[in-house]
């Protein structure tokens, strides 16, 4: 063998993996803040079923409010517990930086309503869990009033798949009344 062949042979081939790794490990992180900041709107809830709920399309980030209210009646705004006095000040902000974006793109950010009067536009999604007091809902409701935000979702669990059929349908619909007509403690 020549001493070329030699030489060859004795010379590692590698390839430097650090800056790839960095690389990875960057966008490992981005992914996981990104993610975060997404579901900070979101409290875990145990929703209400509904029979006719419909999928969530999702809208513009600005073009709604996403309110959360605990089992306990306890309200929850991008993470962040509040009360009812915060509440109507957030509802407020949110439906004028509302009302001058729809202004900026030459929209109107109201509607005119049947009495004379005037809404905002603005909807507000309101995520409660299945057994908050009914009181802590109307509480959220007349502060929408006040503010005049009458466009409300209400984020249930859809309850009737389409793999079942009619009668299987049927029998989980009565099982879901029996259910929610159970009274509470085992009584």
């Amino acid at each position: 063998m020549s001493a070329a062949s030699d030489m060859q042979g004795d010379e590692q081939c590698a390839m430097n993996m650090t800056p790839m790794i960095d690389c990875v490990f960057n966008l490992l992180i981005f992914f996981m803040l990104i993610s975060d900041l997404n579901q900070k709107d979101l409290v875990e809830l145990t929703l209400p079923v509904a029979y006719m709920a419909e999928e969530d399309k999702g809208q513009e980030k600005d073009d709604r409010v996403i309110l959360n209210v605990d089992k306990y009646g306890a309200i929850h705004w991008k993470g962040q517990q509040k009360n009812l006095d915060e509440l109507g000040t957030i509802l407020s902000n949110a439906r004028d930086k509302y009302e001058l974006k729809m202004r900026q793109l030459g929209k109107s950010g109201l509607e005119e309503l049947p009495g004379g009067g005037k809404a905002s536009k603005l909807y507000v999604l309101l995520r409660a869990d299945r057994d908050t007091p009914w009181q802590h809902v109307q509480w959220l409701m007349t502060i929408m009033a006040e503010q005049k935000l009458y466009k409300l979702q209400f984020a249930t669990k859809k309850f009737r798949d389409s793999n079942y059929s009619d009668a299987e349908a049927t029998a989980l619909d009565a099982r879901t009344q029996k259910e929610y007509a159970a009274p509470k403690g085992g009584q």
